[in-house]
C-alpha cells in the first residue's frame, strides 16, 4: 500500500459528489469522494494520509499528457522483475511509493534506476484516513 502524507487545503462538493484538495510537499492532490460519512471531521486544516494500491499508481514519460488530476514528478530508485510482474520502485520527494505492472509493459518502458518519470493516480483511486501521530 502505497501513503503520502498531507493536509486538507479545500473542500469542495456538488450535491453528493466532493473532491477533497490535499497539499503534499508542493503538490496538490484531487480526491473524489461520493460522501464524507467516513470522515466526519475532515476540514481544512486536517492532516491526512492517501493510500493508494500499487497497480493504481501509473507512469509515464515526461512529455506525456494524461486526463488524471494527481500528476507528479518522481525519480525511479529501485526496480525488481518477476515471471509476469514487475515493481517499480519510486522517491516522491523522500516518499517511497510503488508501481506494479505486467511484465510486458515493463520491457516496452524499459525503466532505469534514477530516471524521472511523471506518475499519476486516479482522484478516485485514493482513499483518506487521518494521519496516524
Amino acid at each position: 500500500m502505497n501513503i503520502i502524507k498531507g493536509v486538507v487545503v479545500d473542500i469542495l462538493n456538488e450535491d453528493s459528489i466532493f473532491i477533497v484538495k490535499i497539499k503534499a510537499f508542493d503538490e496538490i492532490f484531487n480526491v473524489l469522494m461520493l460522501d464524507l460519512n467516513s470522515v466526519k471531521k475532515l476540514k481544512i486544516g486536517s492532516f491526512v494520509e492517501m493510500l493508494f494500491k500499487e497497480h493504481e499508481l501509473c507512469f509515464g514519460s515526461l512529455n506525456s499528457m494524461f486526463s488524471i488530476e494527481n500528476q507528479f514528478l518522481a525519480r525511479i530508485c529501485g526496480l525488481k522483475k518477476g515471471k509476469i510482474l514487475a515493481c517499480i520502485k519510486f522517491d516522491f520527494k523522500n516518499c517511497k511509493i510503488n508501481s506494479i505492472v505486467s511484465l510486458e509493459i515493463f520491457e516496452k518502458l524499459s525503466p532505469k534506476l534514477g530516471q524521472e518519470w511523471l506518475c499519476f493516480v486516479k482522484a478516485n483511486d485514493i482513499t483518506l484516513r487521518y494521519e496516524s501521530v
